[in-house]
């Protein structure tokens, strides 16, 4: 009941925020609503045929990625027998509508391959999940000149630029030919869906603490994570001299620990299969890391 309640909940604050989201990210289009679930952004998405519209080609893709992420890790708990609930979704009042989702492990882990196995299904579902939307989405957006603004003024409007990882480059190059200096892609909502998707990815994939990626770097070096665990996390500091947000991650993985907790059994090695599906985990992180998520720009309004 719990589960099916936080999905409905974060399916209408996606539906009503993802829309406005993407007027706020489009060059040819602005708005007054506010980024967060005021009364009068709920009634004019909600009934709005247009803003509603958007909403749900952003929010159905959006939590089916999440959803085959959290499964992916679900999953494979019931294979090995381990404790967890259904995946939880958690709504926002605010940004993107959604704080992520999450299954909780009430079972301990037994040995690396299967902290491996648990950690790296959910990345890898969640990002097959998401290639289909990241296709179609790159294929129906737009490449449009930015009319760049001097900061602020009357009749300029503020715009959201979404990160660009390296697979949205490719996607996006592949589909648009080079995007110039001065030019931007324009997301359909399925697009800004799969870049959250991305970003949600490469969040789970960063290599600390209980992270997905953490739980795949321990498992694949054992006691060798202790080392490079802090130097992986100064690495993440320095990024956030391009984007504070990296700064706040920071804190809460060391908040929750860098180094990982040892398994029940950890001695146990990593067969090759693993390792090879450890690399390809890694090759995804680099594909969907985002050095700067997001970023504003005042433009001729």
């Amino acid at each position: 009941m719990l589960a099916t309640t936080l999905f409905l909940l974060t399916f209408f604050s996606t539906t009503t925020l993802g829309s406005v989201w993407w007027v706020a990210a489009q060059t040819q289009r602005s708005t007054d609503l506010a980024l967060w679930l005021s009364p009068h952004t709920v009634r004019v998405v909600w009934s709005d045929a247009g803003y509603l519209g958007n909403g749900l080609a952003f929010s159905i893709p959006l939590l089916l990625i999440l959803l085959c992420h959290e499964l992916g890790h679900y999953l494979v708990c019931r294979r090995y027998g381990l404790r967890s609930n259904p995946p939880y979704f958690l709504p926002a009042p605010f940004a993107l509508g959604t704080l992520g989702a999450f299954i909780r492990i009430r079972s301990p882990i037994q040995d690396k391959r299967q902290l491996f196995d648990v950690g790296v299904s959910g990345p890898l579902a969640g990002f097959v999940a998401l290639l289909p939307f990241l296709l179609f989405g790159v294929s129906r957006s737009s490449v449009t000149i930015l009319p760049a603004a001097d900061p602020p003024s009357i009749g300029n409007a503020l715009l959201f630029l979404p990160g660009e990882s390296l697979l949205m480059k490719i996607v996006a190059a592949a589909m648009h030919g080079e995007i110039g200096a001065g030019e931007i892609l324009n997301l359909h909502p399925v697009a800004l869906a799969a870049w959250v998707g991305l970003l949600a990815t490469a969040l789970n994939l960063l290599p600390l603490g209980q992270l997905d990626g953490g739980h795949i770097l321990y498992a694949s070096l054992g006691r060798l994570q202790r080392r490079v665990a802090w130097p992986l996390w100064i690495s993440l500091a320095l990024c956030g001299l391009l984007w504070p947000g990296w700064l706040i991650w920071c804190v809460v993985i060391a908040i929750l620990g860098l180094r990982h907790p040892p398994v029940l059994e950890p001695t146990q090695s990593l067969d090759p299969r693993r390792m090879r599906l450890a690399i390809v985990a890694g090759v995804i992180f680099v594909l969907s890391f985002m050095p700067v998520p997001i970023s504003t720009l005042w433009v001729v309004g």
